[in-house]
């Protein structure tokens, strides 16, 4: 006898309820995927979170398998011992379901749910499949799947059978034969919906599917439906935003060759500004929804923007990469903690690109070369080959030119330039490029000062929004600020760099160190932030030592400082004079790019605990000034000239104004930073005020909890809320606990592609043992011998006996205090900008920075020789050596 199939709409007395046949889109919750499909499943979520999607009933893969079971047809679909899932079979099966009818039970509650969900009136609609495997990002099978538009009521049994069909037709086989998916077993679902008449139609990608460009946005539209276009069949209109929420400014726009149904030609085409505005907000909120890059289909009609579908956009298919990528630390340590926070980390890895498109708008060829930055166990590392490739295409030797921007190779020492002029002038084209860049600097800080003051009013409103859409475009300025800062930053950069090389190129037969030379030239005069905050720090150290309980107080407070200002042996004029520190620099941080570092108003501890470090030395003055660097003159460089050297006067001539174009550069530099410090920190304020409304409501265990997340993470939570935010937590634990793993792996300063697969979590890639003589960069001349201190922070060191040789990772202002009491200082990375490499000179310090794991291939105890003239460092005896030797004395 014929098994009856069970009516899971039935609700009598003893109905056992089985798997339901249909559901619209607004029963579907989150664990209904393998029931309605893909299409159907992202629907819904739209619908559920206010985007405008028609109602739709889908016919769940449950519905699809009775009609098999009671076609038995089962054994083709599914096979068994005597029949095999072939091609062939599927194809029959295909062409047998198109032939057959409905099942007469599943028919009457077709028709039931359809008579229930859409007025009678309505006979026109779309029928959809809804595979549980299709609209994915590496297999969407776009256009293989059969989509039925204006199918009448009566016809709805036909469609539905002929969207089934094509799942199952020889070439939807075929597509996922070549991607190595089971034709066993394939689970289908439909999806109908009123058919719109709109008048216009089209696709939006959320990212430029071109080139994977986060900061872009494509939309292209077509009068009426949007299916010749998506069939290829019309040449669409093109819009190109940049995406920047609220404003969304147009960058392209080509016309279509459709007219409009009256005929009349429109300079915008089928969207106006303010629709182009309204549907680029409802992208930007679909692509936080989903947590990726989305192609969506979308209609207009009376004034509404309705979604039609949504899947992951597929990108390009790049070459297999042969390219062994070398990665290296860079400038990172300059700027960033050993260990960014995993939401700053996530920015830097999303606004990439715009360093990306600069080069390519400069004409430079990157294509294959692989991203420009990547976080390797937590650390961000740029691509030093990416680097050299670049600079190598406008005939300059990398090495030299890669130190004096930070991005050093082992031994490089800062030389004269070397240019191979056969290649330059092939590339005069790129040169008119990146001059015309470096010229308009001065109007690019101007507006990135101007967007900083911006996204700082906009993110201090007292109140945090409620509508998620508005918090999703406060949130996205954290992109926006950054994305303008790798842009404007690149045009300052490439100008110092170029300014500082081809100056030392000049005077390079003159001095043994020209770029050091020319560096400290440019300093002079040159008053900066972190000089200012220094001497403040030096003023309080002052009040310090002569105030005895205030002293005391320092010296013996707890390393948090938790009892400030409270702590009644304070005195009122250092409390007074460390307020106002405050005010003026509260704001800064040491590491202020990231907003995850509290800044020194959320934790003054650290300038407490530097202004103790420096009231336990003697009185000190004008550290951290760089207008009281010892004097440099072109006297002197005249007076290191040798022999006929002396009469290349010309040379110096020339390099003059390049060095007070330089110091004008290095101003330019100094008010990016100001201007990025004042944004980031509005950035932490707005991030930390919702952490705050997130912990109210149970999701975290407290505010800073939120720099444990990721941008995709953050940006999913305001649009799902509660669907994401239970989570959060357990997010925030296991990445703390992965983040522990990466703190106790020691990483090198530069690595291959290759390497990285061998690093073993929480021990990391054995430094190779130093060899006798090292060779970086010289950023501060003399020559001395000493014995090394390795200091992995600032609070490990204890001074005793005679001043050591440091060996440190890097010189931002919290190791300032340290560099006094030191003969020598070796440094893993330090450009001649930076704050160490200014200390240094001004104490006469030796110095030589950009020793790739200094801190790793050194031992306490050894004996070394530092040349900061020539950036030579060499091995004199072995920490072990020593220790005999002293053994045998003994």
């Amino acid at each position: 006898m014929t098994n009856r199939p069970t009516d899971p709409t039935d609700s009598t007395p003893g109905h056992v309820v089985s798997q339901p046949w249909l559901r619209s889109l607004d029963e579907i919750d989150g664990t209904d995927l393998p029931l309605v499909g893909g299409k159907a499943f992202r629907l819904a979520t739209l619908k559920r979170h206010g985007l405008k999607v028609l109602p739709g009933l889908v016919l769940t893969t449950h519905f699809f398998e009775t009609q098999l079971q009671q076609a038995r047809l089962t054994p083709l679909w599914t096979g068994s011992p005597d029949v095999a899932v072939t091609p062939e079979a599927l194809s029959w099966l295909a062409d047998t379901l198109k032939i057959k009818p409905l099942n007469k039970e599943l028919a009457h509650a077709l028709n039931q749910h359809l008579n229930a969900m859409f007025d009678v009136t309505i006979d026109s609609f779309v029928v959809r499949s809804s595979a549980i495997d299709e609209d994915q990002r590496d297999h969407s099978f776009a256009g293989i799947h059969l989509t039925e538009l204006g199918v009448p009521r009566s016809a709805l049994p036909i469609a539905i059978t002929r969207c089934w069909a094509s799942a199952l037709s020889a070439p939807a086989i075929e597509y996922r034969q070549a991607h190595g998916m089971s034709i066993q077993g394939i689970r289908l679902a439909v999806l109908i919906q009123p058919m719109l008449k709109p008048t216009c139609a089209g696709v939006g990608f959320t990212v430029n599917p071109l080139t994977g460009t986060r900061d872009e946005l494509i939309i292209e539209a077509t009068w009426g439906l949007g299916e010749a276009l998506v069939s290829s069949h019309v040449q669409p209109y093109f819009y190109k935003l940049a995406n920047q929420p609220g404003q969304y400014p147009l960058l392209e726009q080509r016309a279509g060759n459709v007219p409009p149904p009256d005929g009349k030609l429109t300079n915008t085409g089928p969207l106006s500004p303010q629709e182009l505005t309204e549907l680029a907000t409802q992208l930007e909120r679909i692509h936080a929804l989903m947590g990726e890059a989305q192609d969506v289909e979308w209609a207009r009609q009376d004034e509404t923007f309705f979604i039609l579908q949504t899947r992951p956009v597929v990108l390009p298919s790049r070459p297999h990469q042969t390219l062994d990528i070398v990665w290296t630390r860079g400038s990172h340590p300059e700027f960033l903690p050993e260990l960014p926070s995993p939401l700053f980390g996530s920015l830097l890895e999303r606004t990439q690109q715009r360093a990306i498109t600069f080069m390519q708008d400069s004409g430079l060829a990157v294509d294959d070369l692989g991203p420009y930055v990547k976080l390797i166990l937590g650390r961000p590392y740029l691509n030093l080959t990416f680097l050299k490739r670049i600079i190598s295409q406008v005939g300059i030797a990398p090495g030299n030119l890669l130190v004096t921007i930070g991005h050093t190779e082992p031994g490089a020492a800062g030389g004269p330039l070397s240019i191979d002029w056969e290649t330059a002038w092939k590339s005069r084209r790129i040169y008119g490029r990146l001059l015309q860049r470096m010229l308009g600097a001065p109007a690019t800080l101007k507006k990135y000062q101007a967007l900083a003051g911006e996204v700082e009013a906009m993110l201090n409103d007292p109140g945090l929004a409620t509508v998620p859409a508005t918090l999703l475009r406060q949130f996205r300025q954290h992109e926006r600020i950054y994305s303008e800062l790798f842009n404007t930053n690149l045009r300052v950069a490439i100008a110092i760099s170029a300014t500082t090389a081809l100056a030392s190129s000049l005077i390079a037969p003159l001095t043994p160190s020209p770029a050091t030379f020319i560096s400290t030239l440019a300093l002079q005069g040159l008053r900066t932030t972190d000089g200012e905050l220094n001497q403040w720090l030096l003023k309080l150290s002052r009040l310090a030592q002569i105030d005895e309980p205030t002293r005391q107080y320092l010296l013996d407070a707890p390393d948090d400082f938790g009892d400030y200002p409270e702590n009644s042996l304070i005195s009122t004029e250092f409390r007074q004079g460390f307020a106002a520190l405050l005010a003026r620099f509260g704001h800064r941080a040491t590491y202020e790019a990231d907003m995850g570092w509290p800044r020194y108003q959320d934790d003054p501890a650290s300038l407490l605990r530097i202004i103790c470090q420096y009231s336990q030395n003697e009185p000190l003055t004008n550290v951290g000034d760089t207008a009281a660097i010892s004097a440099v003159s072109w006297q002197q460089l005249n007076d290191q000239a040798k022999g006929l050297s002396r009469l290349l006067f010309w040379r110096r001539c020339l390099a003059a104004p390049l060095v007070s174009l330089l110091r004008r550069l290095l101003v330019m530099r100094e008010e990016l930073n100001s201007a990025r410090a004042t944004a980031m920190a509005a950035c932490r304020r707005w991030d930390l005020a919702l952490g705050g409304k997130w912990v109210e409501r149970g999701w975290l265990a407290q505010a800073e909890d939120i720099f444990w997340l990721t941008l995709d993470e953050v940006e999913r939570t305001l649009m799902v809320e509660n669907e994401a935010g239970i989570i959060l937590s357990s997010i925030v634990q296991a990445r703390q606990e992965t983040y522990q793993t990466y703190a106790k792996t020691a990483m090198p300063y530069s690595l291959h592609e290759a390497q990285i697969a061998t690093i073993q979590l929480g021990v990391g890639l054995s430094p190779e043992p130093p060899p006798d003589v090292m060779v970086g960069l010289p950023i501060s001349p003399g020559q001395v011998r000493g014995t090394v201190v390795i200091v992995s922070s600032p609070d490990e060191f204890k001074k005793s006996g005679e001043a050591p040789i440091l060996v440190m990772p890097s010189t931002d202002p919290a190791w300032l205090p340290l560099l006094r009491l030191a003969a020598g200082l070796i440094v893993e990375m330090g450009g001649l900008l930076s704050h160490g490499s200014v200390i240094a000179r001004e104490y006469g310090l030796p110095a030589v920075a950009n020793i790739p794991d200094a801190t790793q291939r050194f031992r306490n105890g050894d004996i070394v020789l530092v040349d900061g003239s020539t950036g030579v460092v060499q091995l004199l005896e072995a920490a072990r050596d020593t220790l005999e030797l002293n053994q045998k004395a003994g």
